[in-house]
């Protein structure tokens, strides 16, 4: 088959090429017009969906002004002092100025039509009309049915006026009757007109449907009111029409039934004129196909294919090649271009080499100087003597207070001025010991320590004061920062076959999770903040401590920390396991403390 491809002319492999893009074209502009129909269904949807956003918004702020108005009403102060006077007198004057205070919210509210309060007994104010007293006998008889709910302001729909029309009704708890059983309550008669200028007013170009129902079905409001129109509404809502879009929304204590409707044949009304603007540009582009193959066929095709073999002939041995292209057009710009990518990408190669090679020895020197860095420190040979000498005054004097801290800071000093870099879990341990005696003196042995190691680590090699630190941590940030007594729990283990765990735990003053997760952020990022204020220093020493294990033995080891403010805070500490075989020539045979 291959064989017949190549003795096809290139000609007609241009024509085959041609017929290919122009079957693309097509096929791209079915393409676009399905996705065309896709975004425009779904713009319908979206301007459906966020009308009927409007419309709740407005019904959940009509429900609220109602329902603020009758918590208004029925926790009045008039209302409380009408309920509690006695005196005839009295009641009469209040009783006025609860209905002026009912007329004056009527003529403030035109959604507002009735304002009832009544003890559904013998107790009525502002029932004056007969649809008040239609609407308080209807409420009486919820009552005595037990449908009422005084928890919070209901809503109800009473039907069977006469008149034939609902009745919106919010029924709102009040003051108790004092000296007996009875309840005032206020109803509040609301019409839904604004509504009705709401939703008529919408009126879009695609003669959707919005339509607002009560929970009986009554309709509240609608924008049109055609039959055709309605019964399409209930086709594509009930008989799952997939060409309409029908979505609907319930608003809350209310129950309202917010619907919006759009017929399929509008959605697909603006898609005839994209047709036709679809086959114009088809026939375009294939005139412009055909006339650009003729002229690629004739002074194109030629170059391209030997610059195309070059190419492929080429390979890894690009710097020993270059094109040579005797055309006088564009192909020979683009022959000489790629002559000079060719020049360029070798030169790029031999300096991307020095380069790495460069890289690659600084960043070794600059892991020595930060190791460099980490280790260095003063020798206080001059604190040891000074240290010596008090300690014999102590002795002298007979303070053995300032005897045993001396003690146990000499031998702490010694410990730190040792040459060797690495030392012996134990060494370390005892150094832990002897800073712990100095914390005992200094806070009268309110703190306890307790020891969790395996004997068998600790022969094994650590670097020098890595663990000392953290117990200082723990101390002055954690045990120090509590009241009472506290506890600082130094375990030991290995886990698995190559890896020494050590935790310190204390159950002190524990981390905020904000201040923890900075903390465990910049232990991930293996970098100390460069301005170390009080609130920084404390989180400074661990992430020294976690970039020194790093660097000198990998990302895979170092520090975790857990913290809880009311239960303290755990530091684990992650080092290979090493026998006492290795490094040797940096350990001391004889522990520094004994």
């Amino acid at each position: 088959m291959l064989k017949g491809i190549e003795k096809i002319k290139l000609k007609s492999l241009l024509i085959i090429l041609v017929c290919l893009a122009i079957s693309i074209v097509i096929l791209l502009q079915i393409v676009y017009l399905s996705w065309f129909h896709a975004i425009n269904k779904q713009n319908y949807s979206d301007f459906l969906q966020e009308t009927l956003k409007q419309i709740e918004m407005k019904a959940i702020t009509f429900l609220k002004e109602i329902n603020n108005v009758a918590n208004t009403i029925s926790y009045n102060e008039i209302i409380y002092q009408f309920i509690h006077t006695a005196e005839i007198s009295e009641q009469l004057k209040l009783k006025n100025n609860l209905q002026v205070m009912i007329e004056s919210i009527i003529l403030s509210n035109s959604n507002i039509n009735d304002i009832i309060i009544t003890d559904l007994d013998l107790i009525n104010i502002g029932a004056y009309r007969g649809e008040g007293f239609w609407v308080l006998q209807q409420m009486k008889s919820k009552h005595q049915q037990g449908l009422i709910q005084f928890d919070k302001p209901a809503h109800y729909v009473l039907e069977g006026h006469p008149g034939g029309k609902p009745f919106y009704v919010c029924v709102t708890k009040s003051f108790d009757a004092p000296g007996t059983n009875g309840q005032f309550i206020t109803v509040i008669v609301y019409n839904t007109d604004s509504f009705i200028d709401f939703v008529s007013n919408l009126q879009p170009k695609d003669n959707s449907v919005l339509v607002i129902l009560d929970p009986e079905g009554n309709v509240i409001a609608a924008n049109r009111q055609d039959r055709t129109t309605w019964d399409g509404m209930a086709d594509a809502r009930y008989a799952g029409d997939k060409h309409s879009k029908v979505y609907q929304r319930t608003v809350g204590y209310l129950n309202w039934t917010i619907i919006g409707y759009t017929p399929g044949v509008e959605m697909n009304r603006d898609l005839s004129a994209l047709k036709q603007f679809g086959i114009l540009t088809a026939v375009i582009v294939v005139i412009v196909f055909v006339g650009f193959g003729f002229m690629i066929n004739r002074s194109l095709m030629t170059p391209i294919i030997k610059m195309a073999r070059f190419m492929n002939a080429a390979g890894q041995n690009y710097q020993a090649q270059r094109l040579v292209i005797h055309h006088a057009n564009e192909i020979s710009l683009l022959a000489k271009a790629l002559n000079t990518m060719l020049d360029n990408i070798d030169a790029m190669n031999k300096n991307m080499a020095a380069s790495q090679e460069k890289l690659y020895k600084a960043e070794l020197a600059r892991k020595h100087a930060q190791f460099s860095a980490f280790q260095s420190q003063v020798n206080p040979h001059f604190l040891y003597n000074t240290l010596d000498c008090i300690r014999s005054i102590a002795l002298a004097r007979n303070v053995p207070e300032i005897f045993d801290i001396t003690t146990a800071m000499a031998k702490i000093f010694r410990y730190s001025i040792k040459e060797n870099h690495y030392v012996m879990a134990g060494d370390e341990l005892e150094c832990i010991q002897e800073y712990f005696k100095i914390i005992q003196i200094r806070q009268r042995n309110r703190f306890s320590i307790v020891y969790d190691v395996d004997e068998s680590i600790k022969a094994c090699i650590i670097p020098k004061m890595i663990l000392q630190p953290v117990v200082e941590n723990a101390v002055f940030h954690g045990l120090e920062q509590k009241k009472g007594r506290g506890t600082l729990i130094v375990k030991g283990h290995v886990s698995g076959n190559d890896t020494l765990v050590f935790e310190i735990k204390d159950d002190g003053k524990g981390m905020a999770s904000d201040a923890l997760q900075e903390l465990q952020k910049r232990l991930a990022a293996g970098e100390a903040p460069e301005d170390t204020s009080v609130a920084e220093k404390k989180s400074l020493g661990l992430i020294n401590i976690d970039r020194r294990i790093k660097l000198l033995y990998g990302t895979e080891y170092g520090l975790t920390i857990d913290s809880d403010p009311r239960e303290g805070t755990t530091v684990r500490i992650l080092l290979p396991l090493e026998r006492k075989n290795r490094k040797s020539s940096n350990i001391s045979e004889n522990s520094t403390f004994q």
